[in-house]
């Protein structure tokens, strides 16, 4: 009994001892590692105040890194810090969603709750924050239509929900392809047809609106994406519909 649990002690403590290796080599990880580079980590006056931060743990004053440098805890995330920042790509409508998906796992292996199980209090909820943080922006930036929308919101614009100012004929497109999917609503191979020339329509729509974005043309990337929202509705339609009819592809 006394070996057992003296075994068990031991496991416990490794366990805690490795917990805390992990810890303390967050920062040089990030750092260090080519593949996984947030810019909020490298390039901390890009989101700094005129007035430096202290860590709230060991007062240190440090700029806006996620974790402190001389302590190595978990902070606060600058307020000015975007999702491409977070993630650690450009700012660009042109992502490469393998690209994203990697460094998103790298992120979530680091910032796991369960690696802070034995923190404070503070470091347990920042890590939480943060967890909640890397997976709204893993799947805003790897969804076109969320993607353009929230670089829209970048650039200090909203789209409406209102049908005033939009093109009339572009309307009655839309409404002659709902009507095309209701008639069509049993029939598979439609189905499926109605499926392709939408996903064709909705990449056509990306290329434009990356171009636009390339060339800074913001209203031209919003007239776009009115467009790319309209068809991603029916795409999310016709979705149900091919799960509905059992269509697997």
């Amino acid at each position: 009994m006394y070996l057992r649990k003296s075994f068990l002690n031991l496991t416990k403590n490794y366990n805690v001892l490795c917990l805390n290796i992990v810890q303390q080599n967050l920062y040089s990880y990030y750092v260090n590692k080519n593949y996984v580079t947030p810019q909020f980590l490298t390039n901390t006056s890009q989101y700094s105040s005129n007035s430096p931060s202290k860590c709230w743990n060991c007062n240190f004053v440090y700029k806006s890194d996620l974790f402190c440098s001389k302590c190595k805890v978990l902070q606060e995330p600058p307020e000015n810090l975007t999702y491409f920042d977070l993630i650690g790509i450009s700012r660009s409508y042109d992502v490469k969603i393998t690209e994203i998906q990697k460094k998103y796992k790298e992120l979530q292996k680091l910032l796991h709750p369960d690696k802070y199980s034995t923190k404070s209090e503070k470091e347990k909820q920042l890590s939480e924050n943060l967890s909640s943080l890397v997976n709204k922006a893993y799947t805003t930036l790897t969804h076109p239509l969320k993607r353009g929308l929230y670089m829209l919101k970048l650039n200090g614009i909203t789209i409406s929900e209102e049908t005033d100012n939009i093109n009339a004929e572009f309307l009655m497109e839309i409404m002659e392809k709902n009507e095309e999917i209701e008639e069509a609503a049993n029939n598979v191979e439609k189905i499926k047809k109605l499926v392709q020339d939408n996903e064709l329509i909705l990449n056509n729509l990306a290329k434009k609106i990356a171009d636009a974005f390339r060339q800074e043309d913001i209203e031209k990337a919003k007239s776009f994406l009115i467009q790319m929202k309209y068809y991603d509705s029916i795409n999310n339609r016709l979705k149900k519909l091919k799960h509905d009819l059992g269509i697997i592809e």
